[in-house]
């Protein structure tokens, strides 16, 4: 089962093509947002604390496709993940892109990240709304009592192309 630990709205992740810049509305006090390289799973951006407003994050690498990862009770650590997908994702970020007229565009995927209590290598499945495992996120931070990652925002779709 996943677990769904947001109370409030779901934050709105939004990519603004030109010059590329990602804008987070609906933060809650207690999340945290940091960016990802797509194509990597490597933190590129560090955690910024939510102030319930808007986070953004400017004059990124017009080259370059980005996940946005989601953690909760970031205290004032600095932590460090990494995202692994599974081969079966394709990222449809430059198509959704094309399609926008240059027009700022909502990341249309969103993963949540299934913990469970046996799970102490400190690596974690990324979900679907089924359940289906779609990747894993692993804690490269020291282990203990810290923030858990909860979601990621991307444009990485399940490849439902026949084989």
């Amino acid at each position: 089962m996943v677990q769904n630990k947001f109370s409030g709205e779901m934050p709105k992740v939004v990519l603004v093509p030109k010059p590329r810049r990602i804008a987070i509305v609906c933060t809650e006090l207690q999340r945290a947002y940091a960016l990802y390289d797509t194509k990597t799973g490597t933190q590129v951006k560090d955690f910024v604390k939510c102030d319930g407003e808007k986070i953004e994050f400017d004059n990124l690498d017009p080259n370059m496709h980005y996940d946005v990862g989601v953690i909760e009770n970031m205290g004032d650590e600095k932590p460090q993940f990494a995202i692994a997908w599974n081969m079966e994702m394709r990222d449809e970020t430059e198509e959704i892109l094309k399609n926008s007229n240059g027009l700022p565009v909502n990341y249309p995927c969103v993963y949540h990240v299934r913990y469970n209590d046996n799970n102490s290598n400190g690596i974690y499945d990324i979900v679907d709304d089924n359940g289906e495992k779609v990747g894993e996120v692993a804690n490269l931070s020291p282990q203990g009592d810290k923030p858990e990652f909860v979601m990621v925002f991307t444009c990485r779709m399940k490849d439902d192309t026949v084989k």
